[in-house]
């Protein structure tokens, strides 16, 4: 079976180059909302990548293992503190991951001190299973560079 790219609509099309996350690197997807979780699990797995959903940052806390090698996707308005909230857990924690941040009404004002290294971007909704990707390969690509913002 050979490696697939989802469209913006999320239908996979063949995708020559393969999967651009390295093995064992994991999209963590962290959204209260069921059908986007569930129509983002499916594009991002059709396009050959391995993805954990949580509901809640609380739910994914429980699961992440320190250590385990991935991007983060969550929604800025979780019920449980947020995106913010989360990311300032992992870094009182001491995990770095990159971070795109999804939202319905963008505030790129909020102040987001407090927050781990790594990449943190930006991303409006709604939008395209493309675009999360091209955002998902910018940030795993960023080393430890601290850029809020898109």
């Amino acid at each position: 079976m050979s490696p697939k790219r989802a469209t913006p609509t999320g239908a996979p099309q063949p995708n020559p180059e393969g999967p651009f996350l390295p093995d064992g690197t994991t999209i963590f997807l962290v959204d209260e909302d069921d059908a986007v979780r569930d129509s983002l699990v499916l594009s991002l797995r059709a396009a050959g990548h391995a993805v954990a959903a949580f509901r809640s940052a609380r739910r994914f806390l429980e699961s992440y293992r320190q250590g385990d090698a991935g991007c983060l996707v969550v929604d800025m308005d979780l019920p449980d503190g947020g995106a913010f909230g989360l990311l300032r857990t992992l870094a009182v924690a001491q995990v770095i991951l990159p971070a795109i941040i999804t939202c319905r009404r963008l505030r790129r004002n909020t102040p987001v001190g407090g927050l781990p290294g790594g990449r943190i971007l930006f991303l409006d909704k709604p939008f395209g299973v493309d675009e999360l990707l091209r955002l998902i390969r910018t940030g795993m690509g960023a080393g430890s560079d601290s850029q809020p913002g898109s």
